[in-house]
């Protein structure tokens, strides 16, 4: 790069210049000017393609932007990479590299996205300009309920989403666990039913289980749960609350069809149930269209209470989120968060807000909406290859970073787990996902945060451990 910067090449200059204020993502304006210096000469078959951290630099962007654009001229034959060299123009050989080696171990058992997908030089120069514009005023007391320019750029995110939001308020919270713990605090006594899906997030069973509910659970699978058994549930058992993840279900990855979500909806509201929607990624299309929750395909459902984190769409120590619900329940969700710790961050509330309303959460979705679908379609593919020949059983999902895999039938779950310890890959035990034995022989399968070579050599290894459970 030192000799382009000397005498810089069109290509580079322009990449320097990228637009910032349109529809098309900075990834997609680079690979098409890197694809027109290809046909036009100026970058020439098998010549080595710039560092992805300089280009980076030059364009005041992320590595990831670059890697992105990468991935779309391999996609369109324009390019190749290789694993410790670089990406090359496609035309002529490239240097071969070794291939990095695969882990002694391999943690599928990490719910996580990777620290290279997180916008870091964005939320550093956004972090600059806070500072120099606010200076300490930008660490003071808030709202309990949050930030006032955040709040307002949420609401009006969700009405582009086609929310529901007159008669609701908006509260944000110190991420997903601290409103759920709140909602429980707040809206349910000790003694009061609630209904989960089975399996569910092991942290709302364990939320569930300090505030003394007794905890109905309803099996869900491909398309959600049963409406007829949980119209059969209500009419003899009241239920306070049903807590539900309608969209890239953890652990299962399945979304409920938009016929479920409206006889759910209807049967919530007229049982008096409060229908709680935790919903970490479903503004990302896995390759099966945008899909939207019950408080989006049933609008006029008054009891519908939907609860985001930017956890897994930014970054996991961002620790924000907030919850859509109806104004009384918000105004006791605001008294019961004034109890707990008086408000979350107000700097990086401030963050968010720009993030959001300067377009840049709108461009990074646009980069790591492509990056989680096809690691998502090549983990599936991966594990039906390997596992379900082996005799697993693997729940048809429609996005998301797990997989939610049964046993093959004989098989003790101690006994499986102690294999892949012995296997070296680690797995979330199914047990965990519900308060009685049901799952207990099925597991989740977390890859997000893997390499597909990784998680191919993971599921390698867990097919061994199936064929021999038994083994020192």
């Amino acid at each position: 790069m030192a000799q382009a910067q000397e005498n810089p090449s069109s290509y580079l200059i322009e990449l320097a210049h990228l637009r910032r204020d349109g529809e098309v993502p900075l990834y997609v304006q680079m690979a098409e000017r890197l694809a027109r210096a290809i046909a036009e000469g100026e970058l020439k078959p098998g010549e080595r393609l710039p560092a992805g951290r300089d280009l980076a630099k030059l364009a005041g962007t992320t590595p990831v932007t670059v890697s992105q654009a990468f991935r779309r001229l391999r996609d369109k034959g324009l390019a190749v990479s290789r694993v410790g060299s670089g990406t090359y123009v496609a035309g002529m050989a490239a240097p071969q590299a070794a291939p990095a080696a695969i882990p002694d171990f391999i943690h599928c058992d990490r719910r996580e996205p990777p620290a290279s997908l997180f916008p870091t030089e964005v939320v550093r120069r956004i972090m600059d300009r806070i500072l120099d514009e606010e200076g300490g005023e930008a660490f003071a007391y808030g709202e309990p309920g949050g930030y006032g320019p955040l709040r307002e750029v949420l609401l009006a995110q969700l009405v582009d989403e086609g929310f529901a939001t007159a008669n609701r308020d908006l509260v944000v919270f110190s991420g997903a666990q601290q409103a759920l713990s709140l909602l429980l605090r707040s809206h349910v006594q000790p003694g009061d039913r609630v209904l989960v899906e089975r399996p569910t997030y092991p942290g709302m069973l364990r939320l569930l289980e300090r505030t003394g509910a007794r905890v109905e659970m309803v099996d869900t699978g491909p398309g959600g749960p049963d409406p007829e058994r949980i119209g059969q549930l209500l009419r003899f058992r009241p239920v306070r609350l049903f807590y539900t993840m309608p969209l890239y279900h953890n652990p299962t990855g399945v979304c409920w069809s938009p016929d479920r979500q409206r006889h759910i909806a209807r049967l919530c509201e007229e049982n008096g149930v409060t229908l709680v929607e935790d919903d970490a990624l479903g503004v990302l299309d896995y390759g099966a269209g945008r899909q939207r929750p019950p408080s989006v395909t049933v609008p006029a459902c008054r009891s519908t209470v939907h609860i985001r984190s930017f956890s897994l769409l930014l970054m996991p120590g961002f620790r924000l989120g907030f919850c859509l619900a109806p104004r009384d329940l918000a105004n006791s969700l605001k008294r019961a968060k004034e109890q707990a710790d008086l408000l979350s961050s107000g700097f990086f509330q401030r963050v968010l807000c720009r993030i959001i309303s300067e377009g840049h959460l709108k461009r990074h979705l646009a980069v790591i909406e492509p990056y989680y679908r096809d690691l998502f379609q090549q983990a599936l593919a991966v594990a039906k290859q390997t596992l379900e020949p082996a005799g697993f059983a693997i729940c048809p999902p429609l996005g998301g970073p797990s997989l939610w895999c049964r046993l093959p039938a004989g098989i003790a779950p101690a006994a499986f787990q102690r294999a892949c310890i012995r296997q070296g890959v680690g797995i979330r035990p199914g047990a965990g996902y519900a308060l009685d034995e049901a799952t207990a022989d099925s597991f989740a399968l977390e890859f997000g945060h893997l390499p597909p070579r990784h998680f191919a050599a993971a599921c390698e290894r867990l097919r061994a451990a199936g064929a021999n459970p038994g083994a020192g």
